[in-house]
């Protein structure tokens, strides 16, 4: 990036904390939401207005100042009103029947989950956002009838589909051996027959049995580009002829560039991007500040655990339009470079 275009970056993402800041104060973990950028360049554009006296703080607490009040003024931009939606948080949905009550048997089933594991790269999103999903692939027409492949499911977003009483067939791949038994442990429980899972690690070939045997796959993979156009190829190997996909993406942990170079990779593999819906997943991250993630030892001031979900993802949803081209078939030799790259902050390092 060249040095003006790296600068008007910059300046974009501090007018939007301004902005947001004009609403009231935030915790660190708030202006990382507000940033909706990769979290190193919200945390240099947060040290820049520091410096520049535009935002002080207030213990662990950010606020505006009459610097920075002055700024906004000048750019006209403490006229203008989020223009959000406060009923459905942004995201053009909300939970109507039959979801809603979906959503509230959900949350019983939820009460015996496996804790994330950190060393697999879990963050779970909320259960809201779990069935918000559901909702999604609905109204898309990719639920009803569907034989749906969920490639990691430490979301277990599966029971909450088999709850909806939609997809003819739901079938889990997942590394975590915990997460596998508690999700065939709830369908024996419930009759499921429709419900399976199985231990898989993504660098291995995918199963014969399993290849073209989906209509629709969902996946929230990691985020090093090698690690999701991995996540991709195997979900891609799996589905049928017009099949349709879905994978989070976030801001924090992937910049810019490494958006393009995974949307490179997605059209080279014979899909369509027809939906990018931003910040339409929230995730519950437990013990950020305790395990020392980088995004906590990167603030600028001592924080506590987050009292907001600030880690959010953009949904994507693709449509086979091509002969399917996986960049990866075979087994792949990926150790630390599936999970960490110098963009991950919320991700332990290895």
């Amino acid at each position: 990036m060249q040095r003006s275009e790296a600068r008007l970056a910059a300046r974009r993402i501090e007018e939007r904390l301004l902005w947001a800041l004009q609403h009231g104060e935030r915790s660190y973990w708030g202006v990382l939401r507000d940033g909706e950028a990769q979290a190193d360049a919200v945390v240099g554009a947060l040290r820049a207005l520091l410096d520049a006296g535009e935002v002080a703080t207030k213990e662990d607490r950010f606020v505006l100042t009459e610097a920075g009040r002055a700024r906004l003024s000048a750019l006209a931009l403490d006229r203008l009103v989020d223009p959000g939606c406060e009923a459905c948080g942004g995201r053009g949905m909300r939970l109507k029947p039959p979801f809603d009550g979906v959503l509230q048997a959900f949350r019983e089933r939820l009460k015996r989950r496996p804790k994330a594991a950190p060393e697999f790269d879990q963050g779970v999103v909320t259960p809201e956002t779990a069935v918000l999903r559901l909702s999604l692939l609905a109204r898309r027409g990719d639920l009803a009838g569907r034989d749906l492949l969920l490639l990691g499911d430490d979301d277990l977003m599966s029971l909450a589909a088999a709850l909806s009483g939609f997809p003819r067939r739901v079938h889990v791949l997942d590394v975590d051996a915990r997460v596998v038994a508690f999700i065939r442990e709830v369908a024996r429980e419930e009759g499921w027959d429709h419900v399976s899972a199985e231990v898989y690690d993504v660098r291995e070939p995918l199963p014969a049995a399993l290849r073209g045997a989906f209509d629709v796959f969902f996946t929230d993979p990691v985020e090093t580009l090698p690690g999701i156009l991995l996540f991709l190829s195997r979900a891609t190997e799996a589905l049928r002829e017009g099949g349709a996909g879905y994978f989070g993406l976030s801001y924090l942990e992937a910049s810019w560039s490494k958006w393009r170079d995974i949307q490179r990779g997605i059209l080279e593999m014979g899909y369509a991007i027809t939906d990018a819906l931003p910040a339409y997943q929230d995730y519950e991250l437990e013990d950020i500040v305790a395990l020392g993630y980088p995004v906590a030892q990167a603030a600028p001031v001592a924080v506590r655990e987050p009292d907001v979900p600030f880690y959010r993802s953009t949904v994507f949803r693709l449509v086979l339009v091509a002969p399917p081209a996986p960049r990866y078939t075979g087994r792949v030799e990926l150790d630390r470079d599936l999970y960490y790259d110098d963009e991950a902050s919320v991700t332990l390092p290895r």
